[in-house]
């Protein structure tokens, strides 16, 4: 009873911080991770699911089960209504906090703990972009709850693990994980006779990742022209994108880092954009950071022998690890790739509070309490009002709405199109000028719907043609042009 209590409390908070999400539209990638997965026979639906050249289809990354399959099942079921999309993604999410819920009683057996970890993992900032980024955010999710399945079965369900594992990798490759985390467990969990066994049993797993890794590196390859996708190995920026992360997982909002200049100052349009939310994050912050800080001294002081619980030193292990396959790409971070990450974080932070708590409270109680719920308040603080800034702020948020607002004026305006049609966005002449890069409201039109590719599915025209002023102007040869000013609101 006490579980579900404590669930239920988890999923309530969740759905008041994060139910704008489950009201915002496709928007970008989600339009194209749409059209890429569409077939119109069953024989072409099993093709996407295929391994094909990035010069074949023009896409990266292997993940037939979160992309294609998952994609390509969506559409033709519910079409352009993005509502059941985005419960079913709050349902991967409240899967998540249950089996994160279960693997740390597994670990620690100790029903604080795993609320407090279960708690945060769920509420936590980070699933702004986890949440409101559709396209990236479920193949994470998905990849996530694979995975968590999968070390929660090993090694009393070994085909079930295995199976689970195949479908954590061919969600997101971060999943690759997996066989170092079991390793882990082995030599934490096992008999010394039970080791050998269950470290034979591994090596499907480990020649599973090595398949997907050429699959992935020879069979589809990469893009040579997208900067954010090349790997960059810099000591220097490799541990400065650690620290953007571990912030993030703290419960930093993604957006900051938009306003960090060089030598760790701040833009000052950062207090126009965040209004009056940067007086409660960066004050929170500060006492989170500066609280957990001083328990790690003090337990480091005081007993160092917890520092060497082997569940925290895995814990440890597997926060960096799991962020080594976007670790190196510097200019592509998001918070949508914390996700298999949150966990350890969370599990780390809680260990280092309960256990400072515990050897406080025998000497100082009235202090070890006042730590304890100062530092518990200032984390809640930071990460809820993250998450309501995240809700106006967050590109994919704010791009949403936009992208609503544009389908609903193109089709209001044009109830039918003949196949052959051409779509024209003008610049609105009041859209506000912000820079030449930034552009008028038909550059920032084609950015939302991605192109073509959210007006080919609204209209089921593989072939419709989309044109954008600040990008492209229809040639004089170009017939059955339909005209649109892009109104951006």
């Amino acid at each position: 009873m006490k579980k579900v209590l404590s669930l239920s409390l988890i999923f309530i908070t969740v759905i008041i911080l994060y139910h704008p999400a489950l009201f915002t539209y496709f928007s970008q990638d989600d339009f194209y991770h749409f059209k890429v997965s569409q077939a119109d026979t069953l024989a072409k639906f099993i093709n996407n699911l295929g391994i094909h050249s990035f010069e074949e289809r023009g896409i990266a990354f292997y993940r037939p089960v979160s992309r294609e399959l998952l994609f390509g099942l969506y559409y033709p079921i519910f079409g352009l209504n993005s509502l059941p999309f985005r419960l079913f993604s709050f349902l991967i999410h409240f899967l998540n906090i249950y089996l994160v819920y279960l693997l740390v009683q597994r670990f620690f057996n100790k029903r604080y703990l795993s609320f407090f970890v279960s708690f945060f993992f769920g509420i936590t900032a980070a699933n702004v972009a986890t949440l409101y980024y559709l396209a990236g955010g479920i193949q994470t999710l998905l990849a996530t709850t694979f995975t968590l399945s999968c070390l929660l079965l090993f090694p009393k369900y070994k085909s079930l693990s295995f199976l689970s594992f195949v479908a954590a990798i061919t969600s997101h490759e971060q999943a690759i994980i997996i066989p170092f985390l079991l390793f882990g467990l082995c030599l934490i969990r096992s008999s010394r006779k039970e080791i050998r066994n269950h470290l034979f049993g591994l090596i499907p797993y480990f020649l599973a990742i090595s398949a997907l890794l050429f699959i992935e590196f020879f069979k589809i390859g990469f893009s040579s022209t997208e900067q954010q996708y090349q790997a960059v190995f810099d000591i220097k920026r490799t541990l400065n994108s650690l620290a953007w992360y571990s912030f993030w997982a703290l419960g930093l909002p993604e957006t900051l880092i938009d306003f960090v200049m060089p030598g760790l100052k701040l833009n000052p349009n950062l207090l126009k954009y965040w209004e009056g939310y940067y007086s409660f994050i960066f004050p929170s912050f500060i006492i989170s950071l500066c609280l957990l800080t001083f328990s790690t001294l003090y337990l480091a002081f005081k007993k160092i022998v917890l520092f060497k619980n082997k569940f925290f030193l895995l814990c440890v292990f597997w926060f960096p690890l799991g962020l080594s396959p976007v670790i190196l790409l510097p200019l592509h971070k998001s918070t949508h790739y914390l996700v298999i990450s949150l966990l350890p974080f969370w599990l780390i932070v809680g260990f280092i509070i309960f256990n400072s708590f515990d050897l406080i409270k025998s000497k100082q109680p009235l202090l070890a309490k006042t730590l304890i719920y100062l530092s518990i308040s200032s984390l809640v603080i930071l990460s809820t009002v993250s998450a309501i800034l995240g809700s106006s702020n967050y590109w994919a948020a704010s791009r949403g709405k936009i992208a609503k607002q544009l389908i609903t004026q193109v089709k209001n305006t044009y109830p039918k199109l003949p196949k052959e049609a051409v779509i024209y966005f003008k610049n609105d002449p009041t859209y506000p000028f912000l820079s030449k890069e930034w552009g008028g409201s038909s550059k920032q039109a084609s950015i939302i719907l991605n192109g073509s590719d959210a007006l080919s599915l609204l209209y089921q025209n593989p072939n419709l043609k989309v044109y954008y002023e600040d990008l492209k102007i229809p040639a004089p040869s170009e017939t059955n042009i339909f005209p649109v000013v892009a109104k951006i609101y």
